[in-house]
């Protein structure tokens, strides 16, 4: 994830150049450049999204939790009860960019 307007970029935190091994690691509100992430569980809450700038990962485990969380199991209500062609065009507008 690149980019971000200007007000959400003050309100990170920056980690460069940190190697994360095996770990835990909490995403909102971080600016991460030049990093390396292996095998690391990835832990986004729904907070501010973070910023990945020349990073590395090696097999990542993502896991949404809180609101994060929370927006999954609504997403997947509507996937598995209303209509998964929602989703579907959701995750079209997600890999065309913001």
């Amino acid at each position: 994830m690149a980019g971000g307007n200007g007000q959400q970029r003050s309100e990170r935190t920056e980690v460069v150049g940190e190697r994360f091994q095996a770990e835990r690691v909490v995403l909102d509100g971080k600016h991460f450049k030049d990093c390396r992430f292996d095998t690391c569980t990835l832990v986004y809450r729904g907070g501010v999204p973070p910023n990945f700038i020349q990073c590395d990962f090696a097999a990542p485990r993502f896991v949404f939790e809180d609101e994060a969380q929370n927006t999954v199991q609504l997403m997947s209500a509507i996937y598995n009860g209303i209509d998964e062609r929602i989703i579907e065009k959701t995750f079209d507008e997600i890999r065309k960019g913001f």
